[in-house]
């Protein structure tokens, strides 16, 4: 009997069986850009990744495609930022508040943070209050679309 002292969930879409082993040893071949362009920020104690634990296949497939389709947004979402930013020869500041047009989706959210939308109702009138915005945060905002000024009241 093998004794393990981990478990990897590692998805394939190779067409061939692998032995598990094998799947693991490929993954860890891999350009390291993979690790630090995504799937770092599944690692972060931030995302409470770790304190997930589940034990059916289904469920694990389930988490999978969750956490693949959450990955597949973050990188469309920060992508879609640097273009931006690049088009408009635009900056950010980033974590020692130098500019930057190549910041990263989880610096952005932390920028983004403290930002409130209240919504009030007063003699059955809904008043809509934002908070928590600041010049980087509706700049950031702005690259982001129509309907995200429309969300956070800001003109575009």
């Amino acid at each position: 009997m093998i004794s393990q002292g981990s478990c990897y969930v590692v998805g394939t879409n190779a067409d061939e069986a692998l032995a598990d082993v094998d799947v693991v040893k490929t993954y860890k071949k891999q350009n390291s850009s993979i690790e630090n362009m995504g799937f770092r920020f599944i690692k972060d104690p931030i995302f409470f990744v770790s304190s997930l634990f589940v034990k059916k296949p289904s469920r694990i497939e389930a988490l999978l495609f969750v956490m693949t389709l959450s990955l597949l947004v973050y990188s469309i979402a920060q992508r879609k930022l640097r273009q931006m930013l690049e088009a408009n020869d635009e900056t950010i500041p980033n974590q020692i508040n130098q500019p930057t047009k190549t910041p990263t989706l989880r610096w952005v959210f932390q920028l983004l943070e403290g930002i409130d939308i209240i919504r009030i109702t007063i003699d059955g009138r809904v008043k809509k209050i934002i908070s928590g915005l600041n010049a980087v945060s509706k700049k950031i905002l702005s690259f982001f679309g129509e309907t995200v000024c429309s969300i956070y009241e800001l003109s575009t």
